[in-house]
């Protein structure tokens, strides 16, 4: 990016045509239409972009909808994002709500807000301490969930995956509330078809089979199956079906 882009800021209702800036501000009602090249995309009010938005960073604390592909270096998203394409990020953090209409890709994510995403996740590193609905597979090399809302996925596949029981809901009442808003009634626990990974540490884990080399199944868990290769711990808790060394 280059400083001779211009900036626009939009701080009432009006639009925006899409093409190369420096910084684009939203802190009104504002559309930018068409495809989006930008330093920094702020939206603090109601902001749409229809178009690809392709910028170095992108920060989200009020509405935001993009009908098309985000591409970042950073994306933080404190209030409510809607995307109808991919997101590709190198660090993506959300702490309100993020809805993607395709797969995210990303270096780092970092979530204790809400996610849903129709298709896959893949990070190197993955931890969320909110709430997650993944149609797909979630796939990181280092996986983290301390569970403060529902979360659910089709398969999680990484190298070392750790689910833990408390998230946000350590943070007070006040924020547990507000955060429920996000991701929803019912019981805080991980539900998966099939988890692998070199290194499992489950808690609180509804899943039909987990597969991996050194795996321990801790309270709250009900397993069907159990395929491990070195090591395998179950709780007195826990509720596990078939368990075959292979």
């Amino acid at each position: 990016m280059t400083e001779q882009r211009r900036s626009a800021g939009l701080s009432g209702a009006g639009s925006l045509s899409g093409g190369e800036y420096h910084r684009v501000t939203v802190s009104g009602a504002g559309k930018v239409e068409g495809d989006l090249i930008a330093e920094e995309l702020r939206i603090s009010g109601v902001g749409k972009v229809n178009g690809s938005t392709e910028a170095t960073q992108v920060s989200v604390s009020g509405s935001g909808s993009f009908n098309g592909p985000v591409t970042a270096d950073e994306m933080r998203v404190s209030g409510a994002a809607k995307v109808t394409g991919p997101v590709r990020a190198k660090e993506l953090k959300c702490s309100g709500t993020i809805r993607v209409a395709g797969g995210v890709s990303a270096e780092y994510m970092k979530l204790s807000g809400h996610l849903r995403v129709t298709k896959d996740v893949e990070a190197e590193i993955f931890r969320a301490s909110g709430g997650f609905e993944i149609e797909g597979l979630l796939s990181a090399d280092k996986i983290e969930i301390h569970l403060g809302g529902r979360c659910r996925a089709r398969e999680l596949g990484g190298e070392r995956i750790r689910v833990e029981a408390g998230g946000v809901h350590d943070r007070g009442i006040l924020f547990d509330g507000l955060l429920r808003l996000f991701v929803g009634r019912g019981p805080v626990g991980l539900e998966a078809s099939t988890i692998e990974g070199d290194e499992v540490s489950l808690e609180n884990t509804r899943a039909d089979i987990v597969r991996g080399n050194v795996i321990e199944i801790g309270p709250g868990c009900r397993i069907g199956a159990v395929e491990y290769s070195e090591s395998l711990k179950v709780h007195g808790d826990a509720d596990v079906g078939r368990q075959t060394k292979v």
